[in-house]
């Protein structure tokens, strides 16, 4: 039987993530190949930074890291966006935690610009992501992963008998 076609919402869902794959995979591959710009860029810094160090690598690597999995999480929910939505939501928690600890940064530590770059354009991504994702299937709430275990059907007892020969 023929799966019935995807609602708009769910095309749009689809449409939204395979778009944001391919923004979270670039976004990746520049971090990888010049994380200095990348860190200029952010930072809105117009003259050379001297080269990142140890610690700066660490984290620029761990950023690549992320990128290349929330676009795998994109790839993976746009393929079935109606059975696989679910598959997103790390994309969401990734976006709403560094948005989270951007803002806390920024009250905590003052004025960055590199901070502020990033919640500039993370909380609309994070807002949009979470508008598709619910707009994609209203009303629909996950199932529990495991239903009632099955009743438990007692086995005949078998009995052993030792003989002595």
């Amino acid at each position: 039987m023929p799966q019935p076609s995807l609602t708009p919402e769910e095309s749009r869902l689809a449409t939204f993530c395979r778009l944001f794959a391919v923004v979270y995979f670039a976004g990746a591959l520049c971090f990888a190949a010049s994380p200095e710009l990348t860190y200029r860029i952010a930072a809105l810094e117009p003259t050379a930074l001297p080269p990142l160090g140890p610690e700066a690598a660490f984290w620029n690597v761990l950023a690549v890291g992320m990128m290349a999995a929330a676009g795998t999480a994109c790839l993976v929910t746009a393929a079935r966006p109606r059975e696989r939505r679910h598959a997103i939501l790390p994309v969401v928690v990734a976006n709403l935690i560094s948005s989270a600890l951007a803002a806390v940064h920024l009250v905590g530590a003052g004025r960055s610009r590199a901070l502020m770059a990033l919640l500039v354009t993370d909380v609309p991504i994070l807002l949009l992501t979470v508008a598709l994702y619910r707009a994609a299937a209203p009303g629909v709430h996950s199932a529990p992963a495991r239903g009632e275990p099955p009743e438990a059907v007692e086995s005949p007892k078998i009995q052993l008998k030792v003989s002595k020969s």
